[in-house]
């Protein structure tokens, strides 16, 4: 009889229910949308998700217009302050005002701060990663059979009885 039950029991099929409730992962500032500010960049008292820091949000809202009408090409923003004062929220709400058109690398202090790479390497590799998402090249490739190669020659700067090749043109045969 006991044996009989062991084998009912080892039969059994579990299976996994999943749970009925929704969950949703959030990002720290994931509700933030924009910077909240009027027509005339004044920040409304709560909006996009933001509240609080109207000057700051003002101001944020002056740079965006400056990066908007190409006023800030080359030119970069630092903002500083002490912890938990709201510098990520504004540097998000600036990011979504602007689009995504302009990259935007976010940072946080432990990524500076490693016994095994550099500071000043991982500040580059963000620069990098920061500009060269723009950077598109485009080439036009030409294939053909060389039919002749002339050197460009001129005057040696350095030796004035010599010449120094400066270029050569190549001719190609190509059915282009």
């Amino acid at each position: 009889e006991k044996a009989r039950e062991f084998y009912q029991f080892t039969s059994m099929k579990i299976e996994e229910v999943k749970s009925t409730t929704r969950t949703q992962r959030v990002a720290t500032h994931s509700h933030i949308k924009g910077l909240g500010l009027n027509d005339d960049f004044t920040a409304k008292e709560i909006s996009h998700g933001l509240c609080g820091q109207e000057k700051a949000r003002e101001a944020a809202g002056i740079v965006v217009d400056l990066i908007k009408s190409k006023k800030m090409a080359g030119k970069a923003l630092l903002l500083a302050g002490a912890p938990g004062t709201g510098k990520t929220a504004i540097a998000l709400a600036v990011a979504q005002e602007i689009g995504s058109q302009v990259p935007f690398c976010p940072m946080v202090g432990s990524e500076v701060y490693s016994t095994e790479v550099k500071k000043t390497e991982i500040l580059m590799e963000n620069f990098r990663r920061a500009i060269g998402i723009r950077i598109k090249e485009t080439k036009e490739v030409w294939e053909g059979e060389v039919t002749e190669i002339t050197p460009e020659e001129k005057e040696d700067p350095h030796d004035g009885y010599g010449k120094v090749v400066e270029g050569v043109i190549l001719s190609l045969k190509t059915t282009k």
